[in-house]
């Protein structure tokens, strides 16, 4: 390798299903890098030997379509919704190809990084000195460091986060109470309907549940194609408000107090096994918790039950063990930088997979994050006009994903974004970079201001 590339070298942290995506477009165009996964295998939550591998019998909330990484079709024997098996099947083949598993390192875990002058120094297990790299790109998930919230009194039975929830004989013939109303958090209050001695369900508040397909659709991409309606976003309140009506009811028929918030103002749960359940008595939905007292549980509605086991389906802290947490975080779960993915000040800084979609997939949102950084990087290197547009823009523009939304004041809502806005803005920023999006890591003997040939679209601030 020439010493150009190796003063240049990015260090990648993870290969997951977010952080595959980026090896890829570092990989086609050029781009000298390491990436460094702790686990065996790539696929992060979806690796059967990962610490943090999902339940036994999780399902994809989000379709196919809204899923897939771009170019790369999930086969059509799959079902719209995929099983945890076929998800992983997907990733590897992914992978393989794109001949990705050559460019990682794995069973290797990334100790410190650090900023030195402008540029990184990264600490490996079991190396004595730490290497130097000209950026990095944080790509090591958000769903493994467990969110449990703090209720006075204790508890004597058992507890569990979600994700210690491997499977369904940890449910089986207990009485069961959930805490929390995401998806997770459904599905497991809908696979303890079946196997539990009884099983209640605790949430703040209602939350909005959808099933998962209308009309023999996926609701996600019916969702999709009215985001592109050019109506206003009150009328398009009005008729998801009025379809859910239609399909599930009156929540009071449920069991359920009405939800204190408008319909787009909540992560809503994919969840037709659960309101089926619901409709035939089989979950009794409970308030929030006030305090424990031994297996007794009082809600602060004045409630109270007697539980064998507690399930905090509530979320995962967002943790970067291995670097100051301020460069990519705030303190309330939310994050400082431009899309959730660039740094706004430095120019070799990034993170994959920091977002919530609400109606779509997480695979296919990074993988337009990775091209986008792909397209900076080598624009840094070969077209500088390109390269000072994007600069200026990530430093101070903070684009509507969300399309006029404001959620809810909760820790589940912190990264947020609306799928389709989300990926039509980076598309359009995409488009903006022009040639330099597929253009190759310059060799040596190029200039560092050589500019790419083809069309010049306009570099205006895309808004």
């Amino acid at each position: 390798m020439a010493s150009t590339e190796s003063a240049k070298r990015y260090c990648l942290i993870g290969a997951g299903a977010c952080g595959l995506p980026v090896v890829k477009n570092f990989k086609e165009r050029g781009i000298p890098f390491d990436c460094f996964e702790r686990e065996a295998d790539v696929g992060g939550i979806w690796n059967p030997d990962a610490p943090s591998y999902v339940y036994e019998t999780i399902c994809l909330n989000t379709s196919k379509s809204l899923s897939k990484y771009v170019g790369y079709p999930i086969p059509k024997e799959h079902p719209q919704f995929m099983t945890k098996e076929q998800a992983i099947d997907y990733i590897q083949s992914y992978a393989r190809h794109f001949g990705l598993y050559d460019a990682i390192t794995f069973n290797t875990e990334v100790e410190k990084v650090e900023r030195h002058g402008d540029k990184w120094k990264v600490k490996i297990a079991g190396e004595k000195e730490p290497r130097e790299y000209a950026g990095v790109v944080v790509a090591n998930g958000h769903h493994w460091d467990p969110r449990i919230p703090e209720y006075p009194g204790k508890f004597t039975g058992e507890s569990l986060h979600a994700i210690q929830v491997k499977t369904r004989d940890q449910l089986r013939g207990k009485r069961v109470l959930v805490v929390g109303a995401g998806n997770t958090g459904c599905d497991l209050t809908a696979d303890a309907a079946y196997l539990s001695r009884t099983v209640e369900h605790s949430m703040r508040r209602t939350y909005y549940f959808l099933p998962k397909f209308v009309f023999g659709r996926p609701l996600d991409k019916w969702l999709d194609r009215t985001q592109r309606w050019p109506v206003p976003r009150r009328v398009l309140r009005w008729m998801y408000g009025m379809a859910i009506y239609f399909v599930v009811g009156p929540y009071e028929r449920l069991g359920l107090p009405k939800p204190d918030h408008k319909i787009l103002e909540s992560f809503p749960s994919m969840a037709s096994s659960y309101l089926d359940h619901l409709a035939h008595q089989r979950i009794k939905p409970r308030g929030d918790i006030e305090r424990f007292e031994g297996k007794k549980v009082f809600f602060k509605d004045g409630a109270e039950t007697e539980v064998d086991l507690i399930i905090y389906a509530t979320g995962y802290h967002l943790t970067f063990p291995f670097m100051d947490k301020k460069y990519i975080a705030n303190e309330d779960g939310s994050s400082p930088l431009f899309l959730n993915s660039c740094h706004r000040e430095m120019d070799n800084l990034f993170a994959v997979g920091l977002v919530q979609p609400a109606d779509g997939g997480f695979w296919q949102l990074a993988d337009y994050q990775g091209q986008m950084i792909a397209s900076f990087v080598v624009a840094q290197e070969c077209d500088p006009e390109r390269a000072a547009w994007f600069r200026k823009l990530k430093s101070s523009a903070r684009p509507d994903t969300f399309h006029g939304v404001t959620y809810i004041d909760s820790p589940r809502h912190k990264l947020e974004v609306q799928h389709y806005r989300y990926r039509t803005y980076i598309k359009k920023l995409l488009k903006k970079f022009g040639p330099v999006t597929k253009a190759n890591w310059p060799s040596p003997s190029q200039s560092a201001d050589s500019k790419t040939s083809g069309a010049e679209p306009s570099l205006q601030a895309a808004e």
